[in-house]
């Protein structure tokens, strides 16, 4: 049975812009996943290791019958094939980074994957661009909609809107 899946995309290292789209093209192109919706792209400071330049990022609402693991299989083979290396340090600048942020009906916790992502509650670069596109979704495990996480987010970084920043 197909089910909504969110990502969040996020690049911050070459063509920031170039790198997202390439990814969302390598998923679409798959047969088991259809891209519904993306949400506009968002410039954001980095929030961890703050000496890294600033990131692009994105969600995009995507339907598929692919389980969670294996979905987490093509997103890392979507990052491979765009350059990112396959030992990298978290937190780090990346050409591409593709999180799984939930799915509609499944909850995951294994050592590997945890759906929905954990820190989302906390990332105002995942849940700005999310509200645009399903303000209404409620996500598993938080009990709340993407909406009323922004609302609760403790994270007060700038999250900018990319297209209207670039023809300001």
């Amino acid at each position: 049975m197909s089910e909504l899946i969110y990502l969040g995309i996020g690049s911050n290292i070459g063509d920031r812009e170039t790198n997202i789209f390439s990814a969302i093209a390598a998923l679409d192109v798959r047969e088991e996943i259809v891209v519904v919706r993306t949400a506009s792209i968002y410039e954001t400071d980095p929030l961890y290791n703050l000496d890294q330049p600033k990131f692009l990022n994105t969600v995009v609402e995507i339907k598929t019958d692919l389980d969670p693991e294996v979905m987490l299989q093509v997103c890392q083979g979507v990052e491979l094939m765009l350059g990112r290396p396959i030992n990298h340090k978290k937190k780090e600048p990346r050409v591409i980074d593709i999180d799984i942020l939930a799915y509609e009906t499944k909850s995951i916790d294994l050592n590997y994957l945890k759906i929905p992502h954990p820190e989302l509650i906390a990332r105002k670069f995942v849940l700005v661009p999310w509200e645009e596109i399903a303000p209404d979704f409620m996500v598993q495990d938080f009990g709340r909609s993407v909406s009323e996480l922004l609302d609760i987010c403790p994270d007060n970084s700038n999250v900018k809107n990319y297209k209207l920043e670039k023809t300001a």
